[in-house]
């Protein structure tokens, strides 16, 4: 009797039970990545430095402050236990460090008291450290850098304690620092490569207080630095290791408002996506080292939370296969896999996950018109319309549940947002309050996680604009202006104090306020209202816009997020119809997805918005006009998921 295997030409598998999600089953996985414990350091501290180019049994750390002063104390792993070797010649804390444990560089630091940013430089030769060519600009918690002893760059860092931070990069050729090309964005910040030319900053400072943290990401490709996806928690002072800028992990560091949860959060970056994997064991709120790669790295010392300084090491291992992979998630099954469950009596695939709405938590009250900024589990609802009128609410949701923060300055409804729960903008729109055109608004508000400030005004009026980016980097774009009457095709980019004109779109339209999708030089734009319902698709470069694939269904007040290359946007209006509505881009092209629960218009959408199958970023539709009325507000909350992948039950017919 011939078998399955001759006519078909592979085995089917026999499983007693179904392989697991990685979703649903990362704690533990080594396909997600693991920490376990290694040995202590023999002086416990925080703002510690370690080498970039270490491993988990070869890793140099040095530096730091013990809770009482800064320290001089160097140690080298290897793979077991710390030995203390030769101190620095100057002690200091909040350095930067690069190199492997027999030739490394730390560079910078701080000394107290009193607070003295420093410009020294020290070279280890494996046995002592000598003092090699300064800094142009001193400065600490500089937390990385690139490159190794004798070619090496880093960026960043504060150049006063407490408040001043700069954007200033300097590259090292073995006997001294040359100024480049600054990072965009000043700030602390995590960067690791052993390349001069292939690295990544992530997260830091960027002033003193509750809105210090940040989530930006900066890419160097040895000559200047490009903005990229931000990381999922913005954090400050934690750990990083990697290889290059497409290979990095983040982990630890001081994130609102949870700081003993978020200093333990690992982020891994693949080059296009960050990936929330298994956290460390411990807290670690300030300052924890790290060393090694994306797949094997080490994270030492730092502070506790709650607690003293640390003197805890631990050992990151996972199996190289990324974590967002088709694969990543099962230890014995792949995307096209087909296997027989023996216990249930039935033959199964794993195929690619699809994406689907779900339910989330009901905002506090019917609202649309409103800005969103931010992710699924750290985003803003701003002001907008409510069934009694214009609204200066501002309302923060944490991917459970909704809570309001403190009130903008100026309500009002059809404005644009970009940035962060933590850092954010929002421009233009209309308050209602005279006829218009004064309704129609300039102002400019900034938002510091605690607070909103009145800030330079936009050069014209417009409202219902598109827009990306940051707070010291956004970008609008199209809009309406009640003074020509009419569509505006204009585009202004933001620096975080003025605007400045840049190339107008291709198609003058607006009704796209509800986007903030990529950043100030790789924007999308996509749907409104020119005149008639469009569809049309437009990208940014930093310099001019180029004409794209159309929607599939032309709409405008629909809602959308993520980057220029991969979105998600849903809901809309054309005529008297709301949509549900949802497509994909993947960079070229539209794909109509599974739709929301609710038909929506005049909402926002916040989060990352991959449409990629293999990938499980989420996006959070809230609130919006549902109904045939523009008054017919809603309070429903839906966000989206795509799993890795899903195990179907083979069927015939």
């Amino acid at each position: 009797m011939a078998n399955l295997k001759t006519f078909s030409g592979f085995p089917i598998q026999n499983l007693t039970s179904d392989p697991v999600p990685f979703a649903q089953a990362k704690i533990n996985n080594p396909y997600a990545g693991v920490w376990s414990s290694g040995g202590s350091l023999n002086t416990a501290r925080n703002n510690i430095a370690g080498t970039n180019s270490g491993t988990p049994t070869a890793t140099l750390a040095f530096g730091g402050y013990t809770g009482t002063t800064q320290t001089g104390a160097t140690e080298s792993y290897n793979g077991t236990s710390w030995t203390e070797v030769n101190d620095f010649n100057t002690a200091r804390t909040g350095t930067g460090g690069v190199g492997t444990y027999t030739a490394a560089l730390a560079m910078g630091g701080l000394t107290t008291p009193p607070s003295v940013t420093k410009a020294n430089n020290e070279s280890f030769d494996g046995t002592s450290w000598t003092e090699v060519g300064d800094l142009n600009t001193a400065r600490d918690n500089i937390q990385g850098g690139f490159g190794g002893q004798t070619s090496a760059v880093i960026g960043g860092g504060r150049t006063a304690a407490p408040a001043t931070f700069t954007a200033n990069t300097e590259s090292w050729n073995g006997s001294s620092w040359t100024e480049v090309n600054n990072l965009n964005n000043a700030r602390s910040t995590n960067h690791s490569s052993p390349s001069t030319s292939d690295g990544i900053a992530a997260g830091g400072y960027v002033a003193p207080g509750a809105g210090a943290y940040n989530a930006f990401v900066e890419t160097w490709n040895g000559t200047s630095w490009t903005e990229t996806t931000e990381i999922n928690t913005l954090r400050g002072t934690g750990g990083s290791s990697g290889t290059s800028g497409s290979a990095f992990l983040l982990f630890g560091g001081e994130s609102p408002p949870n700081p003993v949860a978020a200093s333990k959060f690992t982020e891994d970056w693949n080059g296009s996506a960050w990936t929330e994997v298994n956290d460390l064991a411990t807290s670690h709120t300030s300052g924890v080292g790290g060393s090694g790669t994306s797949t094997a790295a080490l994270a030492f010392g730092g502070s506790t939370a709650p607690g003293p300084r640390s003197a805890a090491t631990e050992e990151w291992a996972f199996s190289g296969i990324a974590p967002d992979a088709p694969a990543a998630g099962y230890s014995d099954a792949i995307v096209g896999q087909m296997y027989y469950n023996s216990t249930s009596g039935q033959f199964k695939n794993i195929v690619a996950g699809t994406g689907t709405w779900a339910s989330g938590t009901n905002t506090p009250g019917n609202r649309s018109l409103y800005a969103g900024i931010g992710t699924v589990t750290a985003s803003l609802m701003v002001s907008g319309n409510t069934a009694s009128g214009i609204t200066a609410d501002n309302t923060s949701y944490d991917g459970t549940s909704w809570t309001e923060l403190n009130n903008v300055n100026l309500g009002r409804t059809s404005m644009s947002g970009f940035g962060t729960k933590a850092a954010a903008v929002i421009t233009g729109g209309y308050d209602g309050t005279v006829p218009a055109p004064g309704a129609y608004k300039t102002n400019v508000e900034e938002w510091d996680g605690t607070n909103w400030t009145e800030v330079n005004n936009t050069p014209e009026i417009a409202t219902e604009t598109g827009s990306a980016g940051s707070q010291t980097a956004g970008l609008i774009f199209g809009g309406y202006s009640p003074l020509i009457p009419g569509y505006i095709a204009n585009v202004k980019e933001y620096d975080g104090t003025n605007w400045t004109e840049v190339n107008n779109v291709n198609t003058a339209r607006n009704r796209s306020m509800g986007y903030s999708i990529g950043t100030q030089t790789a924007a999308l734009f996509s749907g409104g209202d020119s005149g008639s319902v469009t569809g049309a698709t437009e990208s940014w470069d930093g310099t001019s816009w180029t004409e794209l694939n159309d929607m599939n269904t032309a709409r405008f007040l629909s809602a959308g997020s993520g980057s220029q290359t991969s979105a998600v946007v849903a809901g809309g209006r054309q005529g008297a119809n709301r949509y549900t509505n949802t497509e994909l881009w993947d960079g070229s092209s539209w794909t109509e997805a599974n739709d929301l629960a609710t038909s929506r218009s005049y909402n926002v959408g916040a989060g990352t918005g991959d449409g990629s199958s293999a990938n499980s970023s989420n996006q959070l539709y809230a609130a919006g006009v549902s109904g045939p009325s523009s008054t017919a507000n809603t309070a429903a909350t839906e966000e989206w998921n795509i799993p890795d992948f899903e195990i179907k039950s083979v069927t015939t017919s």
